[in-house]
């Protein structure tokens, strides 16, 4: 294959090898520079591996505070509903009280509280207990 190749043409294969080798190693400096902007120091790594520290997946999340033992709430407010005694309480003040979310208490009144014996609605968004 190659040994019927003319002189002139084995002269421009050498040229573009020649050139091929330049390209080459230009090609591994400019991968050098990437790879040192990847690495520990580099400024595009740290970004991407600071956010990734910020925001773990959904398996590894865990929550900021230990969850409330069941009925905690309830007893919570049932307890600030009898301090307040006949006059009552609004969820509002509740809320403030308790440090709860007003949203929270509302869904707790609209389920947990109609089931509740003793929890009556006297206006809106304010209950009280009735005395046993």
């Amino acid at each position: 294959m190659l040994i019927d190749i003319s002189s002139a043409t084995l002269r421009k294969m050498v040229k573009l090898s020649e050139r091929k080798e330049a390209l080459m190693s230009q090609i591994q400096e400019l991968d050098r520079q990437m790879s040192a902007l990847e690495e520990p120091g580099g400024a595009e790594s740290k970004s991407r591996r600071s956010q990734a520290a910020q925001f773990p997946r959904a398996g590894g999340i865990r929550p900021s505070q230990p969850r409330t033992q069941r009925g905690a709430l309830k007893a919570k407010i049932l307890g600030a509903l009898r301090a307040a005694g006949p006059r009552g309480m609004t969820i509002r003040e509740m809320s403030g009280k308790l440090k709860v979310k007003p949203a929270n208490l509302y869904v707790w009144f609209n389920g947990t509280g109609r089931k509740t014996r003793g929890v009556k609605k006297i206006g809106p968004a304010k209950y009280r207990v009735l005395s046993s």
